[in-house]
């Protein structure tokens, strides 16, 4: 059962008190992860915390441990982590999403799971992130309903051009030219 987020707690939080680890533990509810009150990881919103008494409820409300702080002293499988960094973008991939973003909301360091991640799916995670976006983007120019400018935001690129650069890369035909394709 969760515990209520006290003023002490939210300040053992923010200032990455380690002499609370053995009192609490805090659950991010936008990353479904959970930390040590000494976690060094972003800060998250207060709105977003709970707190539990120990990790074994974090767990059993659907959270998992962190990777930075490592809360239940549990070492995390490489591939496990790379899945954790997979569903992250699947979540957020309209967001966006900077490489330092993603690897501070999945809880390491970006030399590290940058390296993890092309170890175990043999791609970086940008181009995990524009694969997930084009194949997105691929579902929407099938609708035939949105601009590709409309379709570009939807999918979180900030540009359009920086989209259809990117669009061309995997499909060597802009989004109109595949559009026009599929659609005649």
């Amino acid at each position: 059962m969760a515990m209520y987020l006290t003023e002490k707690r939210w300040q053992d939080i923010k200032t990455n008190n380690k002499l609370a680890n053995d009192d609490f533990v805090y659950a991010v509810k936008t990353t479904m992860i959970f930390c040590k009150p000494s976690c060094n990881a972003k800060l998250p919103n207060k709105e977003n915390v709970s707190i539990y008494r120990d990790y074994h409820e974090a767990i059993e409300n659907g959270y998992r441990p962190c990777k930075k702080c490592n809360p239940t002293g549990q070492l995390l499988e490489d591939e496990e982590w790379a899945l954790q960094i997979k569903n992250f973008i699947h979540r957020n991939y309209h967001l966006n999403l900077t490489l330092d973003e993603i690897c501070n909301q999945c809880h390491g360091s970006k030399f590290h799971l940058s390296r993890l991640f092309k170890q175990v799916t043999q791609q970086t995670i940008m181009q995990y992130l524009h694969e997930i976006r084009i194949e997105k983007s691929i579902a929407l120019l099938n609708e035939n309903i949105m601009t590709i400018e409309d379709i570009s935001r939807k999918v979180g690129y900030k540009t359009t051009s920086h989209y259809i650069k990117v669009f061309k890369q995997f499909y060597f035909m802009t989004p109109l030219q595949y559009s026009k394709r599929k659609n005649s």
